[in-house]
């Protein structure tokens, strides 16, 4: 297989292959003195074979970048791990056709073009999109690889850009289509060369470079899309431009001028990247046209935004909003329920539900099936609200807002039980033909029931522990592909300059501080979803916290897995005022596990005795502490959950009253600043209410 030649062929490869070296500010491959293997590269099968004599041309034509002066030929003839879907001259010419039939150009020809940056402008799209780039993941796709159906590559072509796979033919499994236009062939695919695969394609993928807001505003007065009147509430509500952004060009100025140099991290001996872009990204969940229709009872065109209010308000939805025409304010009644739609993150198919390290579950294998539930609660744009999502071995796909009772006892499995018909939560339909759309900075679901945030949904979230990854709280992490990437030992480092700073929830008050994200996929950390929030030096770090559902007392705790020699000691601080924040309790010393050598936690190992269990969890929590949940596993597919781990423990942080309305935020500093390879480690964060930590009835459950 691939893997296996280029693990061989690494010595070699490095010994013999020159890497491009940058002047100024372009960069070039010499080629001269290559070595030559006797099985061909990516570019050497193109030009062995006439049907591709086109692309080849555009390939030797179009440069790696705007400050590169290699041809992404010579990129093809050269080391690497990349997937091609070359377009045949058929494919080619088909495309040109349909640039005829948009009036970009009068004539199927490349003479036709207006003007030279319109023909850069195509030849770009068909090249760079027809090429994904896994040489930083060290990944290739063979078809048997390929996503499931409507979810994308994790690896994005050179154009940056996400593509998806579609099986059109149920009854035929060899059918598959790239972008849900582009036919892969039957015969002519899986071909391999020494740097990737080659899948003949008969259409040029073109993803599409609008906005989730330009696409609104299009269908806002488009009443064959389905989604005309949910694009005219969204308009109304003055949220197209928000809805358009893309990218964030101050930090592109800022890292194309080298302000963000790598971090040399000593103790992994290597250089840590600052992310390369930060990006934007939105997901509306859409109530077609079809459903609006049936509940107004008018057709689509007619359908005003005072019909949408007054059916908000008949439903008995939103009963505090203020009932005016200012739909821009977020106390108003048609905006509060708009924004509830939407998410600041582009979530596509395969993230909806993060499949990784719940017991029961292997992700090492293809087409798992999900086993215990798996969720996330994302704060919505507007008021800041929760939306569930989740998905189970039960719940057919996944759902909104869905609140199921769980096998949750201690000797229990932890499947869902029952789910009434008010838990059932919305289906999202995420099959071929079910209407996705996806753009450049968005993805639309449509949705056949209301979603909004009623009191049973409130009611729900407040009688439930909410545990969250600590990067679900950043929409720059799901936004920027940094939620389980598809490789081992991926960082990231951001700058704690503040004027240079990344995310908009968490803010780096010292300059001092050293800030990374960690991917652990196949490291065999007992992290829930494998990634954790690391930081060193004099560590500061401030970390805007989700809404709480209801008015109550909460504990939230902090996970932690304990490395001796590592782990520091931070104060926690809470509050709502973000200067002057209370410290809570005593210093976290995250060195402190069951492990310890003087087990300061009362940590037991579960025996057969379950009432000793329980006693053993009662003395842990009168300590401060929680053993890890039984949720987790450290290796795919184990049985040795964190809570049978003495180094996987919670802390309890905080116990206090809490409003839904109001802002909190957690700040984490060092007390050892003499200490700077000390380190500051999070893992996921939980809110438990009152009503589940301390229920005489019911005890809080081991998951």
């Amino acid at each position: 297989m691939f893997r296996d030649k280029v693990t061989d062929m690494k010595k070699l490869l490095f010994c013999c292959l020159l890497m491009a070296v940058f002047v100024g500010c372009t960069e070039t491959i010499d080629t001269s003195a290559r070595y030559v293997f006797r099985e061909r590269t990516i570019a050497g099968y193109l030009d062995d074979h006439s049907q591709f004599s086109e692309y080849v041309r555009l390939l030797k034509e179009q440069k790696v970048s705007d400050v590169s002066e290699t041809s992404v030929y010579q990129l093809m003839t050269a080391y690497g791990y990349y997937t091609c879907f070359a377009p045949t001259n058929e494919a080619i010419q088909l495309y040109l056709d349909s640039l005829v039939i948009k009036e970009i150009i009068p004539a199927a020809n490349w003479d036709a073009f207006p003007n030279e940056r319109t023909k850069d402008s195509i030849r770009s799209v068909i090249v760079l999109n027809s090429i994904l780039d896994g040489t930083k993941y060290e990944k290739t796709y063979f078809t048997a690889e390929f996503p499931r159906t409507n979810e994308e590559f994790a690896v994005n072509t050179m154009a940056d850009r996400k593509i998806s796979v579609s099986y059109p033919s149920k009854s035929d499994p060899d059918s598959l289509c790239i972008d849900g236009i582009c036919p892969v062939s039957k015969t002519n695919r899986d071909i391999e060369a020494i740097n990737g695969y080659i899948h003949q394609v008969s259409y040029v993928i073109n993803p599409s470079n609008e906005t989730l807001g330009s696409t609104l505003h299009k269908f806002g007065i488009d009443q064959k899309c389905n989604l005309s009147v949910m694009a005219r509430l969204v308009e109304e509500c003055g949220l197209i431009d928000t809805l358009s952004k893309v990218k964030d060009e101050r930090y592109e100025t800022l890292y194309k001028s080298g302000a963000f140099p790598n971090f040399k991290w000593q103790l992994r001996s290597f250089e840590i990247e600052a992310p390369e872009h930060r990006k934007f990204g939105f997901t509306l969940f859409a109530e077609t046209d079809e459903f609006w229709e049936t509940e107004i009872g008018k057709n689509r065109q007619d359908i005003t935004k005072e019909d949408i209010m007054e059916w908000v308000a008949g439903q008995g939805l939103y009963p505090d909003a203020v009932k005016d025409d200012d739909y821009r304010n977020s106390n108003n009644l048609l905006n509060q329920f708009v924004t509830y739609h939407l998410l600041p993150m582009r979530i596509p198919v395969d993230k909806l539900a993060l499949h990784y390290n719940e017991k029961g579950y292997n992700y090492k294998m293809k087409n798992a099936s999900p086993t215990i539930p798996v969720w996330a609660h994302y704060v919505t744009m507007g008021k800041r609200r929760l939306l569930r999502l989740w998905e189970s071995a039960e719940s057919q796909g996944v759902c909104l807002n869905r609140f199921p009772k769980l096998n949750n006892g201690r000797q229990e499995d932890y499947h869902e039980r029952e789910c009434t018909e008010e838990n059932q939560g919305i289906h999202i339909n995420t099959d071929e033909g079910s209407g996705i759309i996806k753009l450049i900075n968005g993805i639309i679901y449509p949705i056949d029931k209301p979603l909004a945030y009623t009191d049973n949904v409130r009611n729900q979230l407040a009688k439930v522990r909410l545990r969250y990854d600590a990067w679900e709280l950043q929409p720059e992490a799901m936004n920027n592909d940094m939620r389980l990437v598809p490789v081992t030992d991926r960082c990231w480092y951001f700058s704690s300059d503040p004027d240079k700073q990344y995310f908009e929830n968490l803010i780096v008050n010292s300059r001092q501080t050293n800030f990374m994200l960690l991917s652990g996929r196949d490291q065999n950390w007992p992290n829930y979803q494998g990634d954790e929030v690391l930081a060193e030096g004099v560590y500061d770090i401030t970390i805007t916290l989700p809404p709480v559902p209801k008015y109550g007392i909460y504990e939230i705790r902090m996970g932690v897995s304990t490395y001796s020699g590592t782990r520091g000691i931070c104060q926690v601080y809470w509050g709502s005022n973000r200067h002057q924040l209370v410290a809570q309790g005593i210093p976290v010393n995250m060195q402190l596990g069951g492990n310890s050598a003087d087990n300061m936690l009362g940590w037991e190992r579960d025996t057969d005795d379950d009432d000793y269990n329980a006693e053993v969890d009662k003395k842990m929590r009168n300590n401060g502490f929680l053993k890890g949940p039984e949720y987790i596993v450290a290796t795919a597919g184990g049985r040795e959950t964190n809570r049978m781990n003495a180094g996987a423990t919670r802390r309890i942080v905080v116990r206090e009253p809490m409003s839904p309305d109001v802002v909190y935020y957690m700040r984490f500093k060092t007390v050892q600043p003499d200490f700077t390879t000390k380190q500051l480690f999070v893992d996921y964060l939980e809110w438990c209410p009152k009503e589940v930590y301390d229920n005489p009835e019911t005890p809080e459950d081991i998951w």
